[in-house]
């Protein structure tokens, strides 16, 4: 009988640090995400910037403007 309860016991504390180690690897993958969609933003923005950027100055060359 003791053996058996040692065994859940052990069982449990077991899965109380796999748990933990789940949970520092979700923390650390969602801080990644964020910093990616972060820098995906920025990237989309400038290329966005940098697109209007060379529409204005040909229309001005042809100019259109």
């Amino acid at each position: 009988m003791y053996e058996h309860v040692q065994n859940i016991h052990d069982e449990m504390f077991y899965l109380r640090e796999r748990e933990e180690e789940m949970q520092e690897l979700n923390r650390s993958t969602n801080s990644k995400m964020a910093w990616m969609t972060g820098l995906s933003i920025f990237v989309c923005l400038s290329v966005a910037g940098l697109q209007l950027w060379h529409l204005k100055t040909f229309f001005e060359k042809k100019k259109l403007i």
